[in-house]
């Protein structure tokens, strides 16, 4: 099941049609930099081999230190091994707090949160070395946060 926001991507342009969007322009954050995060889109799916349940997370990030923004992709896995991170997920969402039992809600398009990302490289299809970003870890929430974990974000307007 995919919940999305976004417009559709795919959507067919006349040969004379108007066209206007010059893209987001997104930026490559520096390892270990602090973002926050809105959920844009959960798509509930099997991992690669096909064996697990998995969820494909979509969020917009903003770098806190300025830093520009990004869109990433998380991919957790549905397993008592990856249960920390869905754990510190749902605590970085608000939803949860150390120690307490939680039934997940999938329902958490425009959530907001904190994480610290990595920065990986990679080589494209081109043969170009690249880089870009991965979640490394889910933060908890700022208590004093006027905005609050899981509450919609001005930043993301």
């Amino acid at each position: 099941m995919t919940q999305n926001m976004t417009p559709d991507m795919d959507e067919i342009l006349d040969y004379d049609g108007v066209i206007e969007n010059d893209g987001e322009g997104f930026a490559t954050l520096p390892d270990n930099d602090e973002v926050t995060f809105k959920i844009t889109e959960v798509e509930k799916g099997r991992s690669k081999d096909g064996t697990k349940p998995q969820v494909r997370l979509k969020m917009m990030c903003e770098s806190v230190a300025g830093h520009g923004r990004t869109s990433i992709n998380d991919y957790i896995t549905l397993t008592k091994k990856s249960e920390w991170k869905l754990c510190e997920f749902f605590l970085a969402l608000g939803m949860r707090r150390h120690g307490e039992r939680l039934r997940m809600n999938w329902d958490i398009i425009g959530y907001t949160g904190r994480a610290t990302v990595s920065l990986e490289k990679f080589t494209g299809r081109d043969g170009d070395e690249r880089f870009n970003n991965k979640i490394k870890r889910y933060l908890e929430p700022i208590q004093n946060d006027q905005h609050g974990a899981g509450s919609v974000d001005s930043a993301f307007a």
